[in-house]
């Protein structure tokens, strides 16, 4: 694997939005989304946070890196970050979250508190890891998104959130057109991407505190992974029983709570 500094100089700089202040807190979405989906979340966590948005690369605004890697992607964000804060917590949704994970393995110094949400460190299934998905269902929402990007992000949202999809749903369509969509390139180099993930045998080296928040309905990110994931670095697990894979969304505040009170931990340096 190419170190951090080998990959840096050939990374863009990807755009950041920064809003609020206090605590600096960077949001990754998940893959085939953007960052708008946090925008809802906003109110619930900037009271004490300047939240720092940030498009994955090849997602929303961003340019893709290359090679598409976890690494790549993870050292594009923090060289992102370097001119704006030198020291920042990092909260990841899905594939935002492995991503956090591997910018806490690699770039220690960087980052204060890590927070994964509807996440794993594996996303596949395996004789050695049954509490995840198939490559079937992220084929599936990849063909989706690909053909018709609204209709897809329409339906992953009402499957994840169940009744409460209603009252969001014109603002959450409306988030969605917000940035450009995801583009084709990314969807595929994304699901490759997704597929070999598996940080498992390196969470040992996270030194920052980390907070583990799943969603029991969840059937993408299952809860177990998430709950191995917090026993495997001495961190802390939440389990949201009316979640499935958008607790920042269907458990707004109950998530922004349990952030914050992470957030209040005393990170090493």
């Amino acid at each position: 694997m190419p170190s951090p500094d080998a990959l840096d100089s050939a990374l863009p700089v990807l755009p950041v939005e920064s809003i609020g202040a206090g605590v600096d807190l960077v949001l990754l979405h998940g893959w085939g989304l953007h960052s708008e989906f946090f925008r809802p979340w906003l109110p619930h966590v900037l009271s004490h946070c300047r939240v720092h948005l940030i498009d994955l690369p090849g997602h929303g605004m961003s340019p893709p890196v290359s090679p598409y890697s976890l690494s790549a992607m993870a050292a594009a964000v923090a060289r992102s970050m370097r001119g704006i804060a030198p020291r920042y917590a990092v909260a990841g949704w899905s594939l935002g979250g492995a991503v956090a994970l591997r910018m806490a393995i690699d770039f220690p110094d960087a980052i204060s508190h890590v927070t994964t949400l509807a996440s794993s460190p594996r996303f596949l299934r395996a004789e050695d890891w049954t509490h995840a998905t198939t490559p079937h269902a992220l084929e599936l929402l990849r063909g989706g998104l690909r053909r018709d990007y609204a209709a897809t992000l329409a339906q992953f949202f009402e499957l994840n959130m169940a009744a409460k999809y209603s009252p969001l749903a014109a603002e959450l369509a409306a988030l969605g057109v917000a940035r450009p969509a995801v583009s084709h390139t990314a969807l595929d180099d994304g699901i490759a991407l997704t597929s070999g993930v598996d940080l498992r045998a390196e969470i040992a080296n996270i030194r920052a505190p980390l907070l583990a928040i799943s969603g029991r309905l969840d059937r993408l990110s299952y809860s177990q992974s998430s709950a191995w994931l917090a026993a495997a670095t001495g961190g802390t697990h939440i389990d949201l029983p009316h979640s499935a894979h958008v607790p920042h969304l269907t458990d707004a505040e109950a998530t922004a709570r349990a952030v914050l009170a992470h957030l209040q931990k005393d990170s090493p340096r």
